[in-house]
């Protein structure tokens, strides 16, 4: 057994010693090779005349020119295509800054900003649909940029109606205290709801009814869940 170990050992270091003297073999012919060929072209140069040097330095510069032009145009390119998708970038940013524009202004979004809150408290459930219309109208007339009615979000598409005895807004009951909150200028919203004459002592004067505001320097409204769609859908192409 251990004779043939000692047989594969030598045999293995046998056809080591062949694969260098090959690979020795092998790099001194390249080498030689390469000596020859630059001692060739050496030659060839000191061969040739000033005219023919000269001739190949013109087309040296030739092909150098030929590749500055070369670079310059893909410079310019590479330019183009930055800017391209620089254009590009600017218009899905604006066309985002939009979207969410449209997100706020349909109520989508949560939000928050200065304005005030009112807090009415109905004891007897005297108030109906259009005293807290008169309200969100007189809101919206100062520039309320956003209104929400206990914590329901109020949007052009909301409808205010009382049925079976309560308030109700999009469907759902809203009852007393009623926590009206708007973002807007504090100073006109609060002067435009207090008014003398106004809506505040309108209310005020009802028996069983307290009526509250205050300036706030953090409102925050929350969003609405986007509609869902059944029938209605946009028209490609336009």
């Amino acid at each position: 057994m251990r004779t043939n170990i000692f047989h594969l050992r030598r045999i293995q270091s046998k056809r080591m010693e062949i694969t260098i003297a090959i690979i020795c073999t092998i790099i001194g012919f390249l080498l030689v090779t390469q000596f020859r060929v630059q001692g060739v072209l050496s030659r060839k140069l000191m061969e040739l005349s000033e005219q023919d040097l000269g001739q190949i330095i013109r087309e040296l510069n030739v092909e150098i020119d030929a590749l500055h032009r070369e670079v310059t145009g893909m410079r310019i390119q590479s330019y183009k295509y930055r800017r391209e998708t620089a254009d590009k970038q600017a218009i899905l940013d604006e066309a985002a800054r939009n979207l969410e524009d449209l997100r706020i202004v349909a109520g989508f979004t949560r939000v928050q900003g200065n304005g005030i809150q009112i807090l009415i408290a109905d004891k007897e459930g005297i108030l109906n649909e259009h005293d807290i219309l008169e309200i969100i109208q007189e809101l919206r007339a100062a520039g309320a940029e956003g209104i929400s009615i206990n914590d329901q979000r109020v949007v052009a598409r909301s409808a205010l109606e009382k049925r079976e005895g309560y308030i109700r807004m999009n469907g759902k009951r809203i009852q007393s205290p009623y926590a009206i909150k708007a973002i807007g200028n504090p100073e006109i919203l609060y002067q435009a709801v207090t008014l003398p004459g106004g809506i505040k002592d309108a209310l005020d004067s009802l028996e069983g009814i307290s009526f509250r505001i205050t300036k706030e320097s953090k409102v925050i409204l929350p969003g609405l869940s986007p509609p869902k769609y059944r029938y209605i859908a946009p028209i490609k192409g336009e």
